[in-house]
């Protein structure tokens, strides 16, 4: 049984549009390019959805994007809707505030930071939030690495000087 017949006024080459496929890093959108890649090609929309994992409406919905507005459109659209990125609650010179605080004196919980920035800065920030801004800015949790209780110092030293031979 064959369906309609395919029409798309390509605006790229299986080639163009394969080399995208594989340099893009968001795999939600790297799906819709490996989709037109192979529609392009030829194959036919069922054996697509099936290939690509998702349904032939989502199929149809990405062509209508990129026959609207090329491949811009169909890499503009994100993931469950048309979200705005978050805006963050602090201006750029609290941010340095922040940064600036974080590297010196440093925060032990997110409660603490929260906190920080309730009284400093006069933001009001959940944990989750701090959390969300911290994990944005590139912070990452400081944890001490585990020691074994029957460690030796003096062996340890001797062995980072190189000390020991491998066998």
């Amino acid at each position: 049984m064959r369906g309609r017949k395919l029409i798309v006024d390509w605006k790229h080459t299986a080639e163009e549009l394969y080399a995208r496929y594989k340099q893009e890093r968001n795999i939600h959108i790297a799906k819709r390019l490996q989709a037109l890649f192979l529609l392009r090609r030829g194959t036919p929309t069922r054996q697509v959805a099936l290939i690509v994992g998702v349904s032939r409406m989502s199929i149809h919905k990405w062509l209508t994007w990129y026959r609207t507005g090329g491949l811009d459109e169909l890499t503009r659209r994100t993931r469950g809707g048309n979200r705005a990125t978050p805006r963050s609650r602090l201006t750029p010179d609290q941010q340095a505030q922040l940064i600036q605080h974080a590297a010196t004196q440093g925060f032990r919980t997110l409660r603490e930071a929260a906190a920080w920035c309730r009284e400093t800065l006069g933001v009001a920030l959940s944990e989750r939030q701090m959390r969300r801004l911290f994990h944005r800015l590139g912070f990452r949790r400081k944890v001490p690495r585990p020691m074994a209780v029957r460690a030796d110092a003096a062996l340890q030293a001797q062995w980072k000087k190189g000390g020991f031979a491998r066998r």
